[in-house]
């Protein structure tokens, strides 16, 4: 039973330096803290990184529109200096710093929320799984009704949400997309699992002790419940020491059968380096060769990726 506390406490439970750890950006980056209030009344402090540095200035869209059989065939949206193209929400997994991370998102021209979750930093409260969902529930609450955020960039019939979680922070964005299925645009999961016993299974002398793991985070079962519509992106490192790659590839078959999406045509694990795409083309697959737990494998996909966005 001891080594099942434990095995909780490394996954989830902030260790002591995450909890006293300030964030820090480099001064060229535009960044605001924010107390956003849970609705059990705690006040989560979350990080919000912007693409460009006149916020509050309109954004200026261009929209061309062709109608068929009343439907939008087309629409294109030219970016400006005002106009992220898209806002994160950022998940984190148990005492990793996402400031880096949530970087390289501002350099691809979106807008970064970085969530610390309730006994981390200097949220108040105590971490659980009932209590990090009602912080993630929050936070999207907050981008949907900020004045600003709220109003950019127009795609189609909203504005462009996209969830990102590492480990942890996965399991947390599966669980939020599927309670917000019409309010997510895309989903990145980086080195996450099927859920919390599952892990621990795979672990010698806490493997017999899963029944007193209580926090459950069964992500298997969140994914089956997001629509195809939601683009999802997985990132696997090979080398995880956490969680086996067993767990994203089975996450990943559960993607690509989900609503009315079928199983990816390719059978096959992924090479290294290497990846697979869904039989629409929306969802991808990724194995990161000598990628470990906490490599943040956003970094090197995104790291040779254009610094201007290309238009929508």
């Amino acid at each position: 039973m001891v080594s099942a506390c434990w095995f909780t406490r490394l996954l989830l439970i902030p260790r002591q330096n995450e909890v006293y750890r300030n964030f820090s950006f480099p001064k060229n980056v535009d960044s605001e803290t924010l107390a956003i209030t849970t609705i059990d009344n705690e006040t989560i402090r979350c990080h919000l990184l912007h693409a460009h540095a006149s916020r509050h200035s309109k954004p200026r869209l261009s929209r061309t529109l062709e109608s068929r059989n009343s439907k939008i065939s087309s629409c294109s949206i030219s970016t400006s200096p005002s106009v992220p193209r898209a806002v994160v929400i950022m998940f984190h997994g148990n005492g990793y710093h996402y400031a880096y991370s949530g970087q390289q998102f501002v350099r691809l021209g979106c807008d970064a929320l970085i969530v610390s979750y309730r006994g981390y930093g200097r949220s108040s409260g105590r971490a659980s799984e009932k209590g990090l969902q009602r912080d993630a529930q929050a936070a999207l609450d907050h981008v949907l009704t900020d004045p600003v955020l709220s109003k950019y960039p127009i795609y189609l019939n909203g504005f462009i949400k996209i969830l990102h979680g590492h480990s942890l922070g996965g399991a947390l964005a599966l669980w939020l997309a599927s309670r917000n299925p019409d309010k997510i645009s895309g989903l990145i999961l980086e080195n996450t699992f099927l859920s919390i016993p599952l892990v621990a299974k795979e672990i010698p002398y806490i493997r017999h002790f899963r029944l007193f793991i209580h926090q459950k985070w069964e992500s298997y079962k969140r994914i089956t419940k997001i629509p195809k519509s939601v683009a999802i992106l997985m990132l696997s490192g090979k080398d995880d020491e956490l969680v086996p790659e067993s767990h994203m590839l089975k996450l990943w078959e559960l993607a690509s059968t989900r609503g009315e999406n079928k199983k990816s045509t390719d059978d096959k694990s992924p090479s290294d380096g290497g990846g697979r795409k869904a039989e629409d083309g929306r969802d991808l697959f990724k194995s990161i060769s000598k990628g470990t737990h906490g490599m943040l494998l956003v970094i090197i996909v995104f790291h040779r990726s254009p610094t201007k966005p290309s238009s929508y």
